[in-house]
């Protein structure tokens, strides 16, 4: 199905559309490059329709000390490079579990190579919230398990939605952010 058909297809088809805000970051190789890599991917899938984006962030990443498992960070990556950030909104009509398939896919096809949590990768998708919805799966949880912790996906999701609520709370993330105990360092880039 070409993209143009998009509206067409949903009024067809009348799937439930669903609005979706991802993270996206990267830290090794082309950052720049890796992260517009990611949104064309996304913008020519056909079951998605990007609704907007952040501008991007340059982002301080997590040290060692931070981790409080480090048998899930093998390669002890001191000194990484900072990571750039993006919140984008989609809309789609994928369900939960298929959405992340087509996003690993995604990440493969840009060539993400490192799997551990606060690593240095390529690139990193995250499905942060699913409309209003709570999931959890065992390898999906909805909202994302550490949206409230971090600075760095709060400040770009609020820059393009700025009264949206935690599905779990009902707190806004206005809020949130207000008493988030994260003080690493996020600096607007682009």
């Amino acid at each position: 199905m070409l993209r143009s058909n998009y509206a067409e297809y949903m009024i067809k088809s009348q799937l439930k559309k669903v609005t979706v805000y991802l993270s996206l970051g990267s830290n090794m190789g082309d950052r720049m490059a890796h992260l517009a890599d990611a949104e064309e991917k996304l913008a020519n899938n056909p079951n998605i329709r990007i609704l907007c984006k952040s501008k991007i962030y340059e982002t301080e990443p997590w040290p060692l000390h931070d981790i409080e498992d480090e048998s899930e960070h093998p390669e002890k990556e001191k000194g990484q490079m900072w990571f750039l950030n993006q919140v984008i909104k989609i809309e789609t009509i994928l369900s939960p579990q298929k959405l992340l398939s087509d996003i690993e896919e995604i990440e493969s096809d840009i060539g993400r190579t490192s799997k551990h949590h606060w690593g240095a990768r390529e690139i990193d998708i995250d499905i942060l919230l699913y409309g209003n919805e709570v999931f959890e799966s065992p390898e999906l949880i909805i909202p994302h398990r550490h949206l409230s912790d971090r600075q760095f996906v709060l400040i770009p999701l609020l820059e393009i939605e700025p009264d949206l609520k935690d599905p779990l709370s009902g707190k806004t993330y206005k809020s949130i952010l207000k008493n988030i105990k994260d003080k690493h360092k996020v600096e607007s880039y682009f």
